[in-house]
């Protein structure tokens, strides 16, 4: 079982290459964005660390978890190359309001850490199949098409915004 799946919801998740732990990326959040922690609860994995706070943009609850990105390939082959195989930490949103609003809180986040931490390369992804941003640092900031996929197919969008 992997977080992303959690609760059947659809998530945005934001990728950043860093070298914390899960836990001190968590921590990191928490002070950033004025968050709380999510009471451990039962199935959570060791190394998934919940956090929510209030939604910008609507009445609601933002819930995140922060988590190793254990679906990224470390080597792999061309054709199975994946924009978030460079990003070690993932931060999975959910807002579970129409995705529409959730991806725009996403957003917001996104922004809020590149401007935090312009040192840090960040993708943002749509439920995990579709990647929506890039920010490298000494590049910018990178909108791809609406309709922009992780995978191989479409590595000629995204390679250049996701190298280390």
């Amino acid at each position: 079982h992997h977080g992303h799946a959690h609760r059947g919801l659809t998530a945005d998740l934001i990728l950043r290459r860093l070298s914390a732990t899960a836990e001190e990326e968590a921590t990191v959040l928490r002070e950033l964005l004025g968050l709380e922690p999510i009471p451990d609860t039962a199935g959570a994995e060791d190394d998934e660390h919940g956090l929510r706070g209030p939604a910008a943009t609507v009445d609601g609850v933002l819930g995140f978890v922060i988590q190793p990105n254990d679906l990224a390939s470390r080597d792999p082959a061309p054709n199975n190359a994946q924009a978030i195989d460079k990003y070690p930490i993932e931060i999975d949103i959910w807002l579970g309001r129409a995705e529409v609003v959730q991806m725009k809180e996403a957003r917001l986040v996104f922004d809020r850490l590149v401007e935090a931490r312009p040192d840090v390369a960040m993708l943002l992804c749509h439920d995990l199949d579709l990647v929506v941003a890039a920010y490298r640092p000494g590049r910018g900031l990178h909108e791809f098409p609406a309709g922009t996929t992780i995978d191989a197919p479409d590595a000629d969008q995204w390679s250049d915004w996701v190298e280390g």
